[in-house]
């Protein structure tokens, strides 16, 4: 990460031997940015870890320069950043799941050149804000609709329970009940579906989630036959949050459990994870309950994973 701050025309308070390695330091860009000019001039590399940073042997060198030209840059602008002699800062922050192409801070004023893309993203931040609202909204009045049973007009039954449901919101989320309501099916004649196959919860969970795309109180208790529901009406997203969910939940006692499932559903990214998980704690793992009930209930997926630990050495 980069860090550009003080005026032009200054140098850092610090030994020559650092500001010559300073000094031949560039400034990293984006592509957005790489045209433009940096009106910022005192350049520093700032280490990838705080831990590398502080083993440096210049850490004090770039730590008193930095404190010192924040101190200068503050005081001289201190209309802007400490309006009423309180000190005030402005952060953006994004958080991103996939790979880091580059990272560029800077501390200061939004430059002119600038200041045309800073409003475009706040702008674009304004709208996604009031869109998340605005489904909130939704997604509240949807859950009425369905908690509700506002003019429903199809059942979905267990041998305990009754579920008025709508065939339009249950045709949009899932191809299998599409299928059911829009041909001459006895569902669809009859106006209630059948589940004889999972409990009232799993079945209550499925339909909020069709409603609301949201999932309450998921717990690796839950997590599993909610996954099979997915599957079974092929709501493919629930499905892939259900994934999710017993990857980050994998442990000694459920990774053979969770591995059985995968296999049985064909799901290769959750096989994969659960098997990357026994082979990375294969040491404990090998000598489990766990596994020698694997073991004795499907050889073949215990024969997989034996294969691997062999291909391995």
């Amino acid at each position: 990460m980069d860090a550009a701050i003080g005026d032009e025309n200054e140098t850092p308070d610090v030994e020559s031997s650092s500001n010559n390695i300073v000094n031949l330091i560039p400034v990293r860009r984006s592509k957005s940015l790489k045209s433009k000019q940096m009106s910022a001039n005192v350049v520093y590399n700032i280490p990838n870890t705080y831990l590398e940073a502080k083993n440096s042997a210049d850490w004090k060198n770039w730590e008193r320069a930095m404190k010192k030209n924040l101190a200068k840059e503050v005081m001289e602008r201190r209309n802007q950043y400490l309006p009423n002699d309180v000190f005030s800062l402005s952060c953006e922050c994004v958080y991103s799941s996939g790979k880091v192409l580059f990272e560029y801070c800077g501390c200061g004023m939004i430059f002119p050149e600038f200041a045309n893309e800073v409003v475009a993203i706040r702008k674009e931040q304004t709208i996604l804000k009031e869109k998340s609202q605005n489904t909130s909204h939704l997604m509240k009045d949807l859950k009425s609709m369905y908690e509700d049973a506002i003019c429903s007009n199809a059942l979905l039954r267990t041998s305990t329970s009754t579920f008025p449901v709508h065939k339009g919101i249950l045709s949009a989320r899932s191809p299998v009940f599409r299928s059911m309501f829009s041909s001459d099916m006895k569902e669809n004649n009859s106006g209630y579906v059948d589940i004889d196959d999972f409990e009232d919860d799993t079945i209550h969970r499925m339909l909020l989630y069709m409603y609301t795309d949201s999932l309450e109180d998921l717990r690796f208790e839950n997590a599993p036959n909610l996954y099979r529901i997915a599957d079974k009406y092929q709501i493919l997203s629930l499905r892939n949050e259900c994934s999710s969910f017993l990857k980050d939940s994998l442990c000694r006692s459920n990774a053979c459990n969770v591995l059985v499932l995968a296999d049985l559903h064909n799901d290769d990214d959750l096989k994969t994870a659960a098997q990357g998980y026994i082979m990375v704690q294969r040491k404990e793992f090998f000598s489990s309950e766990e596994w020698r009930q694997l073991m004795r209930t499907h050889t073949d997926i215990a024969a997989d994973i034996m294969c691997r630990k062999i291909c391995e050495h």
